[in-house]
């Protein structure tokens, strides 16, 4: 049995309160508060997908959804002006057991 992922669970079932920044059928761009850095937002699918390191991680259409979520939450939030970074999990011990993807910005530090 998977572990469960109470986080985004929580997140995609509207029981933590988030700010949307973008979302399609696939993926869901959100901040969450309070932020540790001018802007952090996280990327998710809404399919549970254990990590970057699972079989399901390589759907192209997932990927591409993914992608596209960063594209369109930089140039909604100015980082395609100003620089900014993406950090990815791949399943390392003590991160929550879900894909997720993190825009971190602005600059780069």
């Amino acid at each position: 049995m998977a572990c469960r992922d109470w986080y985004c669970e929580d997140v995609l079932t509207g029981k933590l309160e988030i700010n949307k920044v973008w979302e399609d059928e696939r993926v869901l761009a959100f901040q969450r508060p309070p932020l540790d850095t001018d802007i952090h937002v996280w990327v998710i699918p809404k399919l549970h997908i254990s990590s970057l390191m699972d079989p399901l991680a390589l759907d192209g259409v997932l990927l591409s959804s993914m992608v596209r979520a960063i594209q369109e939450t930089a140039r909604l939030l100015g980082l395609d002006k100003t620089g900014f970074y993406v950090q990815i999990n791949a399943g390392t011990s003590g991160v929550t057991p879900h894909m997720h993807w993190h825009i971190l910005g602005p600059g780069i530090p």
